[in-house]
């Protein structure tokens, strides 16, 4: 500023004297600098002698505003409902009310539920999950893909979506400020408010901004300057070692690759390149095949008018797993007719393709898994990988509604299969994974197969409902329909909440069939506050948890006064795989031939004692040493919209003192802490930026816990003290736009 001038709070000291002042003046300012001194150094000592102090900097994000994700949250997609008529206003001529009921602009096309705190066991029972915020149909339309990425603050993606039916409109005719419903194409039909986001079609892409809340379209899919047909995208998954998108396009069969800029970084041709590959026909995209809402042909309440690509080349769930994008074919070899003369694809599989240093697609795709014969009419909407190696697979049923809104009625049942990998590899299969599965039981309707086609792992709970952050995966969220409908066990329910229940059903990862069949060891949660059953069938989507990998975690341990206990990698130690032949379905758990333990009454790992042994993680192990004060678990991501590396970190107050704020700086030299020293972790995580740090390196953090109210106070205050031992990861972090 000029003249030396800065500014403190509202004091403006200048270095500079602007003209004569009386003594008196002069006397007064003396003891006001004099106070504001004894007062400024009697802080500095008390913040010196309980916690470390560093230069002040500006914060990544204001720490009154909470970021858009907190960890552990569950983002939830749905349909977001329809809006009926006023009965009080007279019916158009001609019109019925379902003529004039259209999708709910306001309703939530995707819900954010904080599901930290049941407040007890799961044991079957409703639960109305608070939801942190709800995404309006107006904002982003109908979606069904989730993908979260890994930036210091995460942002959210969302494709738009076919999957709760495909509504057309003429324009206005009757002048009563509404567009007409039509059932089938029309040279002037367009999308029903509320079908595809503002300026979006069924090839957006949207995205929530982490830092901000802001929705945004992220980019929308073409192909050779085509954008993408009425049936919509699949999903999507992120690349967090290459900072980018896979979206599958369900009109076209091909798999996109997309820059975190929104820039279109290539696609693979499943039809073409793996089936050649694999000795198998080619299934080529044809563009003369794309449905059209302006042809008669196109018919509102027939999915097979919609453009779907034929089921050889149609994807949809997606997941990157160890350097490799895994996704789920609707269909194999053939297709058959059924008695009706329509087409039904015989079993869909998993495939995979290799990744190469820059992200791009290598030149390997293989066949990894064919499923079950049973599971042929619903395709594979989501993969998710577990640490202990195990892929989840998850099946959606229906696809489309009636004009009337309510769900097409589904051609067979929908499945939730876990697949385990050869442990030791067999050389004799193609395929690294056993090809018999386990399966989960989702809902207590029918035969407990009523997956909506969701699929995520989250924090586990501990035994007085609160969520457990020590547990990285231990429960699972299937999203599903008729969750908790079942006659013959309905008194097992505590009386209050919906029977008729669509939503989610949380419950542990480990119980598959034969031992949690019905699901009564589960949460589950509605989707919307209020869903009747002949109404809300299909209407369910997709589930993403925000959590830390498992694989990156360390934790440090410290005793008051500043002590470190213990600084180690929190890593699962890996269950020994079966023999060669041991089919899976051993109960219950995981993986067949050596289940380990689940439930509270199980051992800490045994065998290893010493700082070099994995220790034990989770609700399973032992109590908590009552000597620590504060432990720090924390995860090192790459943030490309600043460029350099940060800290994700979340606290657990052992000792009661209230841990809202750490103090945090680097103890080695050359790398700072620049969006420090003080670093909210309420609500989790704390964000901690790094800058100086190079690929590789090792750094020494410290962090010190405490109280922000009792620091105000300004008398002395508890303060935890821990040490963090960070590794940087090899690769360079670099902002967006520099790496592809």
């Amino acid at each position: 500023m000029p003249n030396g001038r800065r500014r403190i709070g509202a004091l403006m000291i200048d270095g500079t004297m602007t003209g004569p002042e009386s003594d008196k003046r002069r006397r007064t300012r003396r003891i006001v600098l004099a106070v504001l001194a004894i007062t400024l150094i009697a802080i500095l000592l008390l913040l010196l002698g309980y916690c470390h102090k560093t230069e002040e900097v500006t914060t990544l994000h204001p720490l009154d505003r909470a970021p858009t994700l907190a960890l552990g949250d569950a983002v939830v997609t749905g349909f977001s409902g329809t809006l009926a008529p006023d009965p009080a206003k007279t019916m158009p001529a001609g019109k019925t009310a379902v003529d004039q009921t259209f999708i709910d602009g306001n309703g939530p096309s995707v819900r954010i539920f904080d599901p930290r705190k049941p407040g007890a066991v799961w044991a079957g029972q409703y639960w109305a999950a608070p939801h942190r915020r709800d995404i309006p149909a107006r904002a982003v339309g109908q979606v069904f893909g989730i993908a979260i990425d890994n930036r210091a603050f995460p942002d959210i993606f969302l494709t738009a979506s076919s999957v709760y039916g495909l509504n057309i409109v003429m324009p206005d005719s009757d002048h009563d400020g509404q567009p007409e419903r039509i059932k089938t194409g029309r040279a002037n039909a367009g999308w029903a408010p509320g079908q595809f986001g503002p300026g979006g079609g069924p090839g957006s892409i949207w995205k929530i901004d982490g830092r901000t809340g802001q929705i945004s379209r992220f980019a929308d899919v073409t192909l050779r300057g085509r954008a993408s047909g009425p049936a919509g995208l699949g999903n999507v998954a992120y690349d967090a070692d290459h900072r980018q998108l896979f979206v599958s396009d369900l009109s076209t069969g091909m798999i996109h690759r997309f820059g975190l800029g929104g820039a279109d970084l290539g696609h693979f041709d499943h039809g073409a390149t793996a089936r050649i590959s694999a000795g198998l026909p080619p299934k080529l995209y044809e563009p003369e095949a794309r449905a059209d809402i302006a042809s008669p042909d196109f018919n509102s309440e027939d999915p097979a008018t919609w453009g779907f690509a034929p089921p050889e080349r149609r994807v949809w769930g997606l997941a990157v797993h160890k350097g490799r994008l895994y996704y789920a074919v609707a269909a194999g070899r053939s297709t058959t007719a059924d008695q009706h003369g329509n087409f039904v694809p015989d079993s869909g599989q998993i495939w995979s393709v290799g990744l190469t240093s820059h992200g791009d697609f290598a030149h390997d795709p293989r066949l990894e898994i064919t499923l079950p014969g049973e599971s042929r009419s619903a395709p594979i909407s989501d993969i998710v990988f577990a640490h202990d190696g195990a892929m989840i697979v998850a099946q959606r049923a229906s696809i489309g509604t009636h004009y009337d809104y309510k769900a097409l009625p589904s051609s067979g049942i929908a499945h939730v299969y876990r697949f385990w990998p050869e442990k030791p590899d067999d050389p004799k299969t193609p395929s690294g994974w056993y090809q018999a599965p386990e399966e989960y039981a989702v809902g207590y309707a029918g035969d407990s197969r009523n997956s909506g086609g969701g699929v995520a792992l989250g924090y586990g709970y501990k035994s007085d409902g609160t969520l457990d952050f020590d547990d990285c995966e231990d429960a699972i969220f299937f999203t599903g329909d008729m969750l908790r409908s079942f006659r013959k066990v309905m008194d097992e329910f505590l009386p209050d909440g919906p029977l008729n229940l669509f939503g989610l059903q949380i419950g542990p990862k480990g119980p598959v069939r034969g031992f949690n069949v019905p699901p009564s060891i589960s949460y589950f949660v509605n989707y919307r506050d209020s869903m009747r059953s002949d109404e809300a069938s299909g209407t369910v989507g997709n589930v993403a948890v925000y959590r830390l990998d498992c694989a990156e975690m360390t934790c440090a341990a410290a005793k008051p006064g500043g002590t470190v206990l213990e600084t180690y990698a929190a890593r699962p130690v890996p269950p020994a795989g079966p023999p060669p032949g041991t089919p899976p379905g051993n109960p219950p758990g995981t993986p067949p031939g050596n289940p380990p333990c689940v439930g509270l009454g199980c051992s800490p790992t045994p065998g290893c004692v010493g700082p070099d042994c994995v220790p034990c993680v989770g609700s399973d192990c032992g109590p908590v040493d009552p000597k620590m004060c504060m432990k720090v678990e924390g995860e090192a991501i790459c943030d490309p919209e600043g460029g350099g590396w940060v800290y994700k970190l979340v606290t657990h107050d052992d000792a009661g003192i209230g841990i809202d704020m750490l103090t945090v700086h680097s103890s080695t030299l050359g790398v700072s802490v620049s969006n420090g020293p003080d670093i909210s972790v309420v609500p989790p995580p704390g964000v901690v930026a790094l800058s100086g740090a190079t690929p590789g390196q090792t750094v020494m953090i410290d962090v010190c816990g405490f109280d922000s109210a009792a620091r105000q106070t300004g008398k002395p205050y508890d303060c935890c003290h821990a040490s963090l031992t960070l590794k940087i990861p090899q690769e360079t972090c670099l902002p967006a736009g520099e790496h592809q």
